[in-house]
């Protein structure tokens, strides 16, 4: 593991605070995210940029992510292919890509948010989902936990109004082989 550079207290702290301590942590991510983490200047961005391309390395630039707004999300889950599903599945919600979320939820999907409503089938999910959707600023994908046929997600999302979103998603797949289908997802929801 190679330490950061020399870039200033002020981004050193920004960058912990997402966890990344390793230069080699600094390239799963692409620089527009941690351009926008409150402490990284321009300067530590150059400097950062310039030490990645020493090694032969640069800043993600995965085209399947790119997003217009800021995402923060954990760089595990290659290793984890339900972690790297639900990652997915969160970030094609909010980007509104149907295509993706096609792929990752079975056809009889069951959405369900306790005390609220229940939707049943992948294309009524995604008309509900797509006719309430709202430029977002910022995605932050805290903690994805999964084990065997079950997972879990939770994490905040800031509209471009500025409403806070926090949420935490239950998931369940349809068995336990690594490609399993999403079948039902329990949203626990809360707005400020």
């Amino acid at each position: 593991m190679t330490d950061l550079p020399k870039i200033g207290k002020p981004a050193t702290n920004a960058l912990a605070t997402i966890g990344i301590k390793t230069l080699e942590q600094v390239k799963e991510y692409d620089e527009k995210t941690l351009a926008n983490l409150h402490g990284i200047g321009p300067k530590a961005l150059q400097i950062l940029k310039q030490t990645l391309a020493e090694r032969g390395w640069a800043f993600q630039n995965d085209p399947g992510e790119q997003t217009d707004f800021t995402l923060i999300a954990p760089t595990d889950c290659d290793n984890a292919p339900k972690k790297r599903m639900i990652r997915d599945y969160t970030i094609a919600t909010a980007k509104a890509d149907r295509k993706t979320l096609e792929a990752l939820l079975v056809e009889n999907f069951v959405w369900e948010v306790p005390g609220e409503f229940e939707i049943r089938g992948r294309t009524k999910f995604m008309d509900e989902l797509f006719s309430h959707s709202e430029p977002i600023r910022s995605l932050e994908l805290e903690h994805i936990i999964t084990h065997g046929k079950c997972g879990a997600l939770n994490g905040e999302m800031v509209t471009k109004k500025g409403q806070h979103v926090y949420f935490s998603d239950v998931f369940e797949f349809e068995n336990h082989a690594k490609d399993a289908k999403i079948t039902k997802i329990i949203s626990y929801v809360s707005i400020k």
